[in-house]
């Protein structure tokens, strides 16, 4: 984008080194991305300071120098007379706020929908993404299945695999602004909005599905990780609440100024559904929604997922959609990649992906998955080397007399040690030396493995973070492909066989 010379006491609050006037041209957090008169903005975060990389933005062309440390930024303007420096006490909330005015306040010119919760938060997205632009008002999404403009996936980087930092966010909302888009639909975790990369963003209608612990790592409690999902509805106007969610949706309810629509299994819902019946092929069920009865049969496979529509059609209600122009529309939605996704093949037995690596996401895709028709059910399930390790027992405990296999494997294993993460999940099996449960170190080999054991007739499912196009082994992201992964099985047989190995 083009410069545009800036008065910076204007921009922001802060102690002020240098020019008080600079052309800014983009807002970055990374050295890497500094172009000419760039804004380099200086986080503290857990592996890096960018405080280190000052000298390096510096050279390549930043003209404004963000970060919290002052002794150091007064320092370097005594060394760079020429550039601008500012201390501030929150370099992410200044991020979040140079990047609102350098795209010129784009999310201000769109509808704006934030999508959070533990579970869901991309089905949510998915489908109210697919029923904005059915019913013609030409919507963007952002979060975990990618950057989607009104038609087709984008080209822009994902730098995290939900909510982007504020600059990239504002950058793709910019974009979806020049592109005559209405509206943008953002998955919103609970770590983006502690580290206020949505700060500058007043949603129309921010969407809650649910709260199982989760993140405890980042939070410390539940109580704060609840906290962080309860500010969304601070800077909405608007919400649309699960109902059947009892820790979180009273306090969203009591804490929301504007409009509030429930949904759910609840009678006192707005939304509800009942009578729920499940195939391979999709659900039917009867919805009663302000107090008018609507029978529906929807692409979808699960009782969650009727949740989810729930919430999706209460969001495009909230965007101002008439109930009954929704409802003609539901045939055209579409469940996101890796979402109790059906892979077609040409084995004789069914299998199913899904992204399920919470106890929370896994029991409910079990339900689902039990109610397709079946003679054997062959499950694989994970534990997260990244993640907190109390939550890798749960997995088991879960999934214990679900399935007439089990397999138990290991997800961005990270610096942890592969073995550690299995027996973590076996402790909580009730009998964790049960024939019927296995264990690969490798997500490939547990996957072929269930395949080995397979049947005519059965259905496997794969659950965890397979879809998302890598696994982080050590400190790198490691290239990773589920879909390859499974066509090897077809094309060159099981990777026991290929190795040799007993399975």
């Amino acid at each position: 984008m083009n410069s545009q010379t800036y008065f910076l006491e204007q921009l922001v609050s802060g102690t002020f080194f240098g020019p008080s006037r600079q052309e800014i041209s983009s807002v970055v957090y990374d050295s890497r991305d500094v172009e000419e008169n760039s804004a380099f903005v200086s986080i503290i975060g857990e592996n890096q300071d960018g405080h280190l990389y000052i000298d390096i933005a510096v050279e390549k062309g930043a003209r404004t120098i963000v970060g919290t440390r002052k002794r150091e930024l007064e320092n370097y303007a005594k060394v760079y007379p020429s550039v601008s420096f500012i201390c501030v006490e929150d370099s992410r909330l200044t991020l979040a706020e140079l990047a609102t005015v350098v795209y010129d306040s784009p999310a201000d010119h769109l509808y704006t929908i934030g999508v959070t919760g533990t579970n869901g938060k991309t089905t949510v997205s998915s489908f109210t993404y697919s029923l904005l632009n059915s019913l013609s008002l030409r919507t963007g999404c952002i979060g975990t299945a990618g950057i989607w403009d009104d038609n087709k996936k984008t080209t822009f980087k994902q730098t995290v695999p939900t909510t982007p930092e504020a600059p990239d966010i504002h950058r793709v909302l910019d974009y979806f602004r020049k592109s005559q888009m209405k509206a943008a639909v953002i998955e919103s975790t609970s770590i983006a909005i502690e580290q206020k990369r949505l700060a500058g963003i007043d949603f129309d209608v921010a969407v809650h599905t649910n709260l199982t612990p989760e993140h405890l790592e980042f939070h410390g409690t539940m109580e704060a990780y609840k906290e962080a999902k309860l500010k969304l509805f601070d800077q909405s106007k608007s919400a649309v609440v699960n109902l059947d969610d009892p820790i979180m949706s009273g306090d969203i309810i009591t804490r929301c100024n504007g409009s509030v629509i429930t949904y759910g299994l609840s009678n006192m819902a707005d939304l509800r559904a009942d009578t729920i019946q499940t195939s391979i092929d999709g659900t039917s069920f009867t919805l009663y929604a302000f107090e008018e009865e609507f029978h529906i049969n929807a692409p979808i496979v699960g009782d969650y997922n009727v949740a989810n529509l729930l919430a999706a059609i209460a969001t495009c209600y909230q965007v101002g959609f008439a109930l009954e122009d929704i409802l003609a529309m539901i045939w055209t939605i579409k469940s996101p990649e890796g979402r109790f996704e059906i892979v077609d093949h040409e084995a004789p037995f069914q299998i199913v992906m899904d992204y399920a690596h919470t106890p929370d996401a896994l029991s409910h895709v079990l339900d689902a998955v039990r109610d397709v028709p079946h003679r054997k059910l062959i499950v694989m399930i994970t534990g997260i080397g990244l993640r907190n390790p109390d939550k890798r027992p749960i997995m088991a405990e879960v999934a214990d007399g679900m399935a007439d296999e089990i397999i138990v494997s290991v997800d961005q294993p990270g610096h942890t040690d592969r073995q550690e993460v299995v027996n973590d999940v076996l402790k909580g099996f009730k009998n964790p030396y049960a024939s019927h449960i296995h264990s690969k170190l490798h997500r490939e080999e547990a996957i072929h493995q269930a395949f080995d054991l397979a049947e005519p007739g059965d259905v496997v499912l794969l659950t965890g973070i397979g879809f998302g196009g890598y696994q982080i082994i050590g400190d790198e992201r490691v290239p990773y492909s589920e879909l390859d992964v499974i066509h090897d099985y077809f094309e060159n047989g099981s990777l026991c066989e290929q190795l040799k190995e007993p399975c």
